[in-house]
């Protein structure tokens, strides 16, 4: 179920930033503790932290469901690493 809401706020911040691209949304500066949280470049602006909040929902998601499908398959998620190149 985690995983779907977290779909879900990847959808959320995707129209965000359709607004932000239509200018009907200020691109503001991002504030410090985005830039200081996300490791982000100094002149980084709203949509820079919005994309980066999006990728990360989209990693909680991907790490759900893959935890779901552990779960499902009757394995202990310790009994399961992640593959390689999944992050």
């Amino acid at each position: 179920m985690v995983g779907y809401l977290e779909e879900e706020a990847i959808h959320s911040y995707t129209k965000f930033l359709k607004e932000l691209d239509k200018e009907n949304i200020e691109n503001v500066p991002a504030p410090a503790i985005a830039i200081d949280y996300w490791q982000l470049p100094p002149n980084s602006t709203l949509r820079d932290v919005v994309m980066v909040v999006r990728a990360d929902e989209a990693h909680h998601r991907d790490v759900n469901h893959f935890a779901s499908d552990i779960h499902y398959q009757g394995h202990e998620l310790k009994e399961a690493p992640a593959p390689l190149g999944y992050h």
